[in-house]
C-alpha cells in the first residue's frame, strides 16, 4: 500500500483477506501519535491509493469517550469512475458507517467500546490495473470521563460568569462615562454659542456709542468754531 501523509507519521502493514481476489492492507497509527492524540491533536489528512479489487483499511485504537469524526474523498483516479465506497467497524465488527459509490462522505461517532477501530475503502467497480486516490481525515478529541468534570465544568462557568459581570459592569461605566462628556460637550457647545452671540451684540453696542459720540464731538466742535466765528 502506497500511503501518504503529510507529517509522515504512519506506517502500514499488509495481511491478506479471506477472499480469493480481495486483500486488505492497515495503516496503525504509531504510539507517539497516540501520545499526541491524548492531548488533542488532530491526525493529519492522508492520501490512500485503493487499487481495483483490493480493500484498504485504516486502524485506530480508540478508548471509550472518545469522540471521532473524519471526512474523506476522492482526489484522483486512473479508473473510468470517481467513486468509493467505505465501511468503518468497530472492535467487535459492528458496523458504525457504511457508504456505497459516492465521491465523498463523513462519519463521526462516540466511542462505546475501548478497541480497534477500522475504516476500509474499496472501489465499488472492478477495473484490471485501475486505482482511486483517496483523501482521508481523521480527527479525535478525547473527552474525560471523569465524575468530578461537571464540578470542574461548574466552578468554570461560575467564574467565566463573573468575569462576564465585571466586563458588564465596567462597559456601562464607560457608557454612562461617555454620556457625562457628551453632555458637558454639549453645553460648553451652547455656552460657546452664547457667548459668541453675547460678544457680537456687544461689539454692535460698542461701535454704535462710539459712532454716537464721533457725532457729538464733531457736532460740538462746530459749534464751537461758529461761536468763535472760525467758520
Amino acid at each position: 500500500m502506497k500511503t501518504k501523509s503529510r507529517k509522515n507519521i504512519y506506517y502500514g502493514r499488509a495481511r491478506e483477506a479471506s477472499g480469493p481476489h480481495e486483500r486488505e492492507e492497515f495503516c496503525d497509527i504509531s504510539p507517539a501519535v497516540l501520545l499526541s492524540l491524548s492531548t488533542l491533536t488532530p491526525i493529519d489528512a492522508i492520501i490512500v491509493d485503493v487499487p481495483s479489487g483490493k480493500v484498504k483499511c485504516l486502524t485506530e485504537d480508540l478508548h471509550k469517550g472518545t469522540l471521532s469524526s473524519a471526512q474523506y474523498r476522492v482526489v484522483n483516479a486512473s479508473a473510468s469512475h470517481l467513486t468509493i465506497s467505505t465501511r468503518v467497524s468497530g472492535p467487535n465488527g459492528e458496523e458504525l458507517h457504511h457508504l456505497e459509490s459516492v465521491e465523498s462522505g463523513q462519519f463521526s461517532l462516540e466511542v462505546g467500546t475501548t478497541g480497534r477501530h477500522t475504516a476500509c475503502f474499496w472501489s465499488p467497480q472492478f477495473e484490471l490495473t485501475a486505482s482511486v486516490s483517496v483523501d482521508v481525515e481523521w480527527d479525535l478529541v478525547t473527552r474525560a470521563r471523569n465524575p468530578h468534570d461537571a464540578t470542574i465544568k461548574g466552578n468554570l462557568l461560575e467564574a467565566m460568569r463573573l468575569e462576564l459581570k465585571k466586563l458588564e459592569n465596567a462597559v456601562k461605566v464607560i457608557h454612562d462615562e461617555m454620556i457625562y462628556l457628551r453632555e458637558r460637550e454639549a453645553d460648553a457647545q451652547r455656552l460657546n454659542k452664547e457667548t459668541v452671540s453675547k460678544m457680537s451684540s456687544l461689539s454692535l453696542l460698542s461701535l454704535a456709542i462710539c459712532l454716537g459720540v464721533a457725532s457729538l464731538q464733531i457736532w460740538h466742535l462746530k459749534a464751537f468754531f461758529e461761536s468763535k466765528k472760525i467758520l
